[in-house]
């Protein structure tokens, strides 16, 4: 489940952090998925990325 908030963003920063993701899970299986990694290339916090997307599991679907 995505947070409708989410959408409420810019534009470019939904396409940063959904960028990020794709960057991060393209060099990582599942398991090796670091969110802290997601969150450092999207300029987030881990705590703002959880409230966006329920789990990273989310992240790989968007």
């Amino acid at each position: 489940m995505i947070n409708e908030k989410f959408y409420e963003l810019e534009k470019e920063k939904q396409d940063k952090i959904i960028n990020a993701a794709i960057e991060v899970f393209a060099k990582n299986d599942y398991k090796n998925v670091v969110t802290e990694e997601i969150t450092y290339k999207a300029e987030i916090s881990k705590g703002l990325l959880f409230y966006y997307f329920k789990n990273k599991k989310i992240c790989i679907y968007f």
